[in-house]
Order: structure tokens, then C-alpha cells, then sequence
């Protein structure tokens, strides 16, 4: 077969992604011309090699041995390219990953501890956003993977993604907070609220008082630190939404409560992020593995079971 470097390429992407469209915008290319190469390609072994549907693209038997093999020569090119950095004097010696704080808890600070243990020569650089944040900072190349909190699981711009698990939400309250009893989002409207986000599409706040088509409250201060909005809680008669394992955090427990709500609250996911899965380094791969490992031994612990939402 005489199948090119940069058919393959797309290949890859194609079954990163599920879709046509989203390999294309992560490759900046067309959709006419990722289409026209998989035309080519299986012109050139004589069989079709993608199944459609109508929730996108899977390659078929005959596609994902041609899938395996690509990967194949993909991770031989990384080598040689490691090698020849290695000659150069070089070396890939960082990995940088962003992560939300939410998203810390449990199994993503144990597979930084163990990573760098194991992997001393690795240059770690970690830094802690909001969701909007960080996806800006993998799209612009600051950062080679992510672990965030998102609370639907689009994400845009042609990222590869994957859930490891969902956090419950609630609202949150000082201890000497004036509700005590069961109360619903409309009665809780009248007190000013911590928004971690301005309104908008990346708003948890804003997707939760739409799901109930209510108004947004009047007074809501927007505010990314975790620590601030505690103390804003314990002071005044704030309220805001925060996942299950922000009270687990320390110092936060001893004078913030949940409320009990009427209503059902959406989950939020955690997510692992990457601009392109295909071409995440070795680095990379194996931190996201790691992350894999310990997120499953992490949630058959009770610790866990309180507070994740099975889907």
C-alpha cells in the first residue's frame, strides 16, 4: 500500500475525535478535504473504512487495523524524533498540565506525586484556572494536558476529551445562614451569590437557574478563589454552588453547610483535556495512564462514594 505520512495523520485524528468535522477543525483543514483522504485511503486498500452514524464517525474492522498500525509508526516517528533530540542535546524534558480545583481532589495530586517520583527528570509545571482558562491555554500550546471541571461534556474547538468521573453539586452556605429547613432556588434568589464565573455559556451558576427557567438572582459577586468565597460565607448571608469535594478541602467544613434543595442540581464532570491525543508526547501518555489507574482505585474508596454521581 502506498499510504502517506500525512494520511495517516488525519486517520489518527479522525479516530481521536469521532468526526469528520472536529478532526478537520483540530487539524485546520476542510471537511471536503479530511473526506477526499479517507477516499484516497480506502481507495488504496480497496475496502471502506469508516462506519457513519448519526452520532459521527467510528472506523470500521478493516480501519482499525490500519488505525493500529498507524499508531504503530506514529510512536516510531516520536522515538526517532526523542533519539534525534537526544543527539541534539534536546531532550523533551517538561510536561505541563493545567487542572481546576475541584478537579485536585483525590486522584489527580496522588498521580503528580507518584509521576514525579517516578519520573524525576521531568520537569513538572502545574497550574490551577478556571475551566475557559485552561482550554485558552491548550489551544495557545502553554499547556500539554488537563484535568477540569466542566458540567457538560461539550467541548469545543475540536479538543479530545475524556470523563473520569462526575461530582455531585450543591449549594453551599454559612453555618449561621438564616435557611435551616428544605428550600428551592427561587426562595434563595433574594441573597447575594458567589458565581466562580461571569455569566455566560461556562457559567454552572447560569446553566442551573436556566434549567429552571428562572432570572438570574440581582447580587452576584464572580469570584475564582475557593478560599475568598469561604470566608465571604462564613460573614454574610452568601450562598454559592460548589461540587461535592469542596468541603472536604481543609479548613472548610468547620463553618460552611449544604442547603437542601428541592431541586436536582446537574453533576460536573472531570475531564481529562488534550489539543490533540495523537500527538501528546510520551510524557504525556503516561501521565494520563497513571491518571487512569489511580481514578479507578480512587473510586471504589467509600471516600469516593459519597460524593461522585453515577452515570
Amino acid at each position: 500500500m502506498k499510504i502517506k505520512l500525512n494520511q495517516l495523520d488525519i486517520l489518527l485524528e479522525v479516530a481521536a475525535q469521532g468526526s469528520i468535522g472536529k478532526a478537520a477543525k483540530a487539524l485546520h483543514l476542510t471537511q471536503p478535504a479530511i473526506s477526499k483522504t479517507i477516499q484516497e485511503m480506502e481507495a488504496e486498500i480497496g475496502m471502506p473504512i469508516l462506519q457513519r452514524s448519526s452520532r459521527g464517525v467510528t472506523l470500521n474492522e478493516y480501519g482499525q487495523v490500519l488505525l493500529r498500525h498507524a499508531r504503530d509508526i506514529d510512536r516510531s516517528l516520536h522515538q526517532a524524533r526523542d533519539e534525534i533530540d537526544n543527539l541534539l542535546g534536546k531532550a523533551m524534558r517538561q510536561l505541563r498540565v493545567g487542572f481546576t480545583s475541584a478537579a485536585s481532589y483525590g486522584p489527580f495530586t496522588n498521580t503528580l506525586i507518584q509521576f514525579q517520583a517516578r519520573y524525576p527528570g521531568v520537569k513538572l509545571i502545574v497550574m490551577e484556572g478556571r475551566p475557559q482558562q485552561i482550554h485558552d491555554a491548550l489551544e495557545n500550546q502553554r499547556l500539554d494536558i488537563a484535568v477540569i471541571t466542566t458540567a457538560s461534556n461539550a467541548v469545543q474547538n475540536g479538543m479530545y476529551y475524556e470523563t473520569l468521573y462526575a461530582l455531585s453539586n450543591t449549594v453551599i452556605a454559612g453555618i449561621k445562614h438564616p435557611v435551616t429547613h428544605t428550600t428551592s432556588l427561587k426562595k434563595l434568589m433574594d441573597y447575594p451569590w458567589l458565581d466562580w464565573d461571569e455569566p455566560g455559556e461556562h457559567s454552572i451558576l447560569g446553566q442551573v437557574f436556566r434549567r429552571y427557567n428562572l432570572p438570574l438572582p440581582q447580587n452576584i459577586i464572580h469570584c475564582s478563589s475557593p478560599w475568598i468565597m469561604a470566608r465571604m460565607m462564613e460573614q454574610t448571608d452568601a450562598v454559592s454552588m460548589w461540587t461535592s469535594v469542596r468541603l472536604r478541602f481543609p479548613g472548610y467544613s468547620p463553618n460552611l453547610r449544604p442547603l437542601v434543595l428541592r431541586e436536582v442540581l446537574p453533576a460536573s464532570s472531570i475531564c481529562i483535556l488534550c489539543p490533540n491525543i495523537a500527538r501528546l508526547s510520551t510524557a504525556g501518555n503516561t501521565f494520563m495512564e497513571m491518571l487512569r489507574i489511580n481514578t479507578r482505585d480512587w473510586l471504589q474508596d467509600s471516600d469516593a462514594l459519597e460524593m461522585v454521581v453515577r452515570v
